[in-house]
């Protein structure tokens, strides 16, 4: 039984000395040392250092600029700036294609980013993967940045036709007003209108003079 003990208790040692020399050994290995795993090395981008506030103030001039031109096309400079809807929709409008055109310039740059990564030997399916969903992004806010315009477009055309239906009512109840006939087709907008149809008139022939006549008394 003493033979058996000794046994057991020895195996227990040699045991216990085997774990210590091999946590001796980890606590001297040098980190540093290490050479890198394979697909971790820290790859050096082409593309220049960004700041993407100065990104963002580019995309809300580009957006201010784009909005400005689209009413001026349709709209007289003083309504823009004195009416309060019309300016209200010109700041949402700016801040939309700003948030639009911003989010394309910093979905290229990831896009970019990505496919230099690939090139350079990053073939992880997760890679692709990320690449497709990216791509399609990017797509979206393409498609979301034209159907936006087109709308802002729609919009403004639509402004700009109800200011006129307005403003020829207002017309019409200030003849209505002075005691005028608002039915009077010779009433003209404009000379360019009154000097087409005088020379219509003149083409035709129906041209009506009112002449008086005068009456002479012999007698006298």
């Amino acid at each position: 039984m003493s033979e058996k003990k000794r046994t057991i208790r020895d195996q227990a040692d040699e045991i216990r000395q085997e774990l210590d020399d091999l946590i001796g050994e980890a606590e001297t290995l040098d980190v540093e040392q290490d050479p890198p795993e394979a697909g971790l090395v820290k790859q050096q981008s082409s593309l220049p250092p960004v700041n993407y506030r100065d990104i963002k103030e580019k995309s809300t001039k580009k957006a201010k600029k784009t909005i400005t031109s689209l009413m001026k096309f349709y709209l007289d400079a003083d309504i823009i700036e004195k009416d309060e809807y019309i300016a209200a929709k010109k700041k949402m409008d700016e801040m939309t294609m700003s948030s639009l055109i911003y989010q394309l310039q910093a979905g290229e740059r990831a896009l970019t980013t990505l496919l230099e990564t690939i090139e350079s030997g990053e073939l992880a399916p997760r890679m692709f993967e990320v690449l497709a969903t990216l791509q399609k992004s990017m797509l979206d806010i393409i498609k979301s940045q034209t159907m936006y315009l087109m709308a802002a477009e729609e919009s403004t055309k639509r402004i700009a036709r109800d200011i006129e239906i307005y403003k020829k009512r207002d017309d019409t109840r200030e003849i209505e007003e002075s005691g005028g006939d608002s039915n009077d087709r010779n009433i003209q907008r404009g000379t360019k209108d009154l000097m087409s149809a005088i020379q219509a008139g003149i083409k035709s022939g129906k041209v009506e003079e009112d002449i008086t006549d005068i009456e002479i008394d012999e007698t006298e």
